[in-house]
């Protein structure tokens, strides 16, 4: 007899991380998206929000928030920051499991408050572990609350990763990245008009200001701290490097291309750090380490993080090279890696490996 489906729910269900989990979560084998909350469509059929999924969850409407938390054995929070606190707590004291896309539990609380706002629930930090799979896979098996990474502190943390657990990184990282329009959600903003980001590159939150620093400082203190696979609330490291964090938004619907400078005492060939990295990555499904220097391209639609690197000789600099798709690896698609190991499934069940081209 055929074991019954993981019923899901979907908080935020209007916005890009909903839709990207719809597509993903429609042709999983052990799901079934069963309740999705939405205010603005409450009532309302799929396709009212999503006209890509005209036809392919007949019967299926948004409802309120009692209602998704109620219907569902896992709610998926793809709500936004500080205001996905209470949510989490609500389904949590329903007995639900949850996956929250926000940055509400990814930090310790005084971290938190610091980058963000007074927390309104920090009891529950204890419960929650951070998803970075790669390097937390064994604790995010059987639990109950998985606190999702944001997409650029993703794409940066998997490009400094196998440098920091060979203790390479020593003094301070330049991360500079390109970031697609879609990082910053649906709602409606004057700098993210077609008129303002066609044909225009700007920076933004820059020299120390963007929240994903301390997502990225805190996995280089874990790894200096724990090696390879890292616990949540484990030991940190008191020092580490400081990481200088600068976004660049570029008139992309989607991705992300973060190339990150790291200084180096010693020289090294190109092939030796491809084979460092391929040999940290050997068993990770949804990285691939290549030779060829990575373009936003080839990840577009795709759940995979994919990353290269050099050593500028001229410099001393070793230099990375990651790129993701951010409503994909950056989202929805970390979102659902998550969920199949918080179930004990294929990790890369419903994942999409392969880039969208042309």
């Amino acid at each position: 007899m055929a074991k019954p489906k993981i019923k899901v729910g979907i908080l935020g269900s209007s916005g890009y991380g909903g839709a990207g989990l719809l597509r993903r979560l429609r042709t999983h084998p052990h799901a079934q998206v069963v309740a999705l909350g939405s205010r603005q469509y409450e009532g309302q059929s799929v396709d009212a929000c999503w006209s890509q999924f005209a036809g392919l969850f007949e019967g299926l409407h948004f409802s309120n928030t009692e209602a998704t938390i109620a219907a569902a054995d896992v709610v998926f929070c793809a709500t936004p920051h500080g205001a996905t606190a209470p949510l989490v707590k609500q389904a949590l004291d329903a007995g639900k499991r949850v996956l929250d896309l926000s940055a509400d539990y990814r930090l310790p609380i005084d971290l938190y408050e610091q980058w963000y706002a007074p927390h309104p629930h920090p009891d529950i930090y204890e419960l929650a572990r951070y998803g970075l799979v790669e390097l937390h896979r064994e604790e995010l098996r059987d639990t109950q609350l998985i606190a999702v990474p944001g997409c650029n502190s993703s794409t940066v943390n998997l490009a400094l990763a196998p440098l920091a657990f060979h203790g390479l990184i020593h003094e301070h990282v330049i991360a500079n990245l390109i970031v697609g329009v879609s990082g910053a959600g649906r709602a409606l903003s004057q700098g993210l008009h077609y008129s303002e980001t066609n044909e225009n590159v700007r920076p933004y939150k820059v020299a120390g200001t963007h929240r994903h620093t301390a997502e990225i400082e805190l996995l280089l203190k874990r790894i200096s701290a724990q090696g390879r696979q890292l616990q949540t609330h484990g030991a940190v490291a008191a020092q580490g490097a400081k990481v200088s964090f600068n976004p660049h938004l570029a008139p992309l619907t989607r991705g992300i291309l973060a190339t990150c400078y790291i200084g180096s005492s010693k020289t090294y060939k190109d092939d030796e750090l491809l084979e460092l990295f391929q040999t940290f990555y050997k068993d990770d499904p949804m990285v691939h380490v290549q030779t060829d220097l990575p373009q936003t391209k080839s990840v577009l639609g795709s759940d995979r993080c994919v990353l290269s690197v050099r050593f500028d000789a001229r410099t001393g600099q070793i230099i990375t090279f990651s790129v993701t798709d951010n409503l994909g690896r950056g989202a929805a698609g970390q979102a659902l890696q998550n969920f199949n190991l918080m179930h004990n499934l294929d990790e890369t069940t419903s994942l999409f490996h392969e880039g969208l081209w042309p």
